[in-house]
């Protein structure tokens, strides 16, 4: 890693930025586009004051972060409650996550119903069909064989702080834990969902973290879970949470958010980052 303390001055350029320009439209800031108002904050919040997770809150965090897969976030926001982050839309779909309940749910009819509200990906119906046949049955088999699933996770976090080995155990073909249809990234997502503090390594991330723009890396795109150190490390510079980092790295990329360093067509004109960018000098 390198450049962190530089690369933690331009996300505090950054998050400045989207409260005061980019999050603002006709004079008004767009409330669900704000860091403590996202679901993902609710959660690291809940976290921090010892509240625990059910099984149907770690499906409901699997839900959400396969929705993240392969789509814009934007399409969701209307359906976003600005006070919980929840997505009522979605969560009637699954019975709000009731075990008793959701083995009857046809995954089928799910993924149709998420396709007709424009809010899924090409990949829902494989996503959905391995949710309910394969990943539920997963997380009820660890709440009966540790207690909860959290207190699985946290063996594996006693020996591994950096989640890392975490997401690994629960990402990777070799694990017998691995959770189907979830590779790395999403699998960070999914944890973010239930109050874990960790990065999400998307291709937004990884490419704003590169050499090219960032420089945290040596790499045109930074790997996976060096973007998890990297996040990570920025956000201790910050004292701030490392999905808080992620979140305003994220969002500066993302359309219909800061949509500023985006892959094709970034607005170099008006990034705060484009003194230290390769391709700004382009």
């Amino acid at each position: 890693m390198k450049n962190i303390e530089r690369a933690a001055e331009f996300v505090l350029l950054m998050d400045k930025q989207l409260k005061n320009e980019l999050f603002v439209v006709n004079g008004k800031v767009q409330g669900k586009k704000l860091w403590e108002n996202t679901f993902i904050k609710h959660q690291l919040d809940k976290r921090d004051a010892g509240g625990k997770f059910s099984v149907g809150d770690h499906i409901r965090a699997m839900v959400y972060s396969l929705l993240s897969s392969c789509a814009q976030w934007s399409r969701l926001e209307p359906y976003i409650d600005i006070n919980t982050g929840e997505i009522s839309i979605i969560d009637d779909l699954f019975c709000q996550y009731e075990i008793g309940k959701l083995p009857g749910c046809d995954p089928e009819e799910i993924s149709d119903k998420i396709l007709s509200y424009k809010l899924g990906s090409p990949y829902t119906k494989k996503q959905m069909k391995a949710l309910i046949t394969e990943n539920v049955s997963k997380l009820l088999s660890l709440e009966r064989q540790y207690g909860s699933v959290d207190s699985f996770y946290m063996k594996i976090l006693a020996k591994d702080k950096t989640k890392k080995t975490l997401v690994r155990e629960l990402s990777s073909p070799k694990s017998p834990h691995k959770f189907i249809q979830f590779g790395e990234a999403l699998i960070a997502e999914y944890l973010k969902n239930v109050g874990y503090d960790i990065a999400k390594p998307d291709r937004h991330i990884r490419r704003i973290l590169g050499r090219n723009i960032l420089d945290c890396s040596e790499h045109e795109n930074a790997p996976a879970y060096e973007a998890i150190d990297i996040v990570a490390a920025i956000a201790r510079q910050l004292n701030r949470p490392a999905a808080e980092v992620d979140y305003i790295l994220w969002a500066y990329c993302a359309k219909n958010y800061g949509e500023i360093c985006t892959k094709n067509n970034p607005h170099c004109d008006r990034c705060v980052v484009k003194i230290n960018c390769k391709k700004a000098e382009v």
